[in-house]
């Protein structure tokens, strides 16, 4: 698990979205040995790279069951398709809300459809964007539990506000100033070492 961490405005999101193709790479991108850049996004989806914005993206009107079961369709060039058995394991809660139209749900809970929606179809890189956005503590909690066990599953890239919550969960982290790297390295002394946080990201 990989973390991008920096200020406002340093290019965290918009690397996301050139993963995904919706903004033009200045260089290179590969998947694996094979490159993406130049793809477009619903192809790359089809490699198996699946996007959680910020924000959830529901569609609204449509339930959780149909949510999920649009996160399916013409995704099977990638890494492994969950099943909603095995959703239900990373988020029980979802099981009780599958037919509650996804807009009546709480923000907590659209953020675990909005990753289960991804899960189902074929994915192998997960790319988080504000997972913890607007969350109350207890769904701070059972969002980051289940995130930390995805790392078992398939390889995610995190961008969070919240450094203490994205570092904890990353075992890598990168740093950026203005769309370029000015850090890499490991999680944990940013995790655990204050100065040497605040020397890296001026926080």
């Amino acid at each position: 698990m990989l973390a991008v961490l920096g200020r406002n405005g340093a290019g965290k999101s918009t690397l996301l979205k050139t993963i995904i193709g919706i903004v033009t790479p200045r260089g290179e991108i590969t998947l694996g040995d094979r490159l993406i850049s130049g793809m477009t996004p619903e192809a790359i989806a089809r490699l198996g790279v699946g996007f959680v914005p910020q924000g959830r993206r529901m569609f609204p009107g449509l339930s959780v069951r149909d949510n999920l079961m649009l996160g399916r369709l013409k995704r099977n060039q990638g890494g492994t398709g969950w099943s909603d058995e095995r959703v239900f394991e990373y988020f029980p809660r979802i099981r009780e809300r599958l037919d509650v139209a996804a807009d009546y749900l709480s923000g907590g809970e659209q953020q675990m459809v909005a990753i289960a929606r991804v899960l189902v179809g074929e994915v192998k890189l997960l790319l988080l964007d504000e997972p913890f956005e607007g969350l109350s503590p207890a769904m701070t909690e059972e969002v980051f539990n289940a995130v930390d066990r995805l790392r078992q599953d398939v390889a995610v890239v995190i961008v969070d506000h919240n450094l203490d919550l994205a570092l904890a969960l990353a075992d890598d982290t990168i740093v950026l100033d203005r769309g370029a790297i000015v850090h890499r390295g490991p999680a944990r002394p940013l995790f655990e070492d204050l100065a040497f946080r605040r020397k890296i990201l001026w926080v």
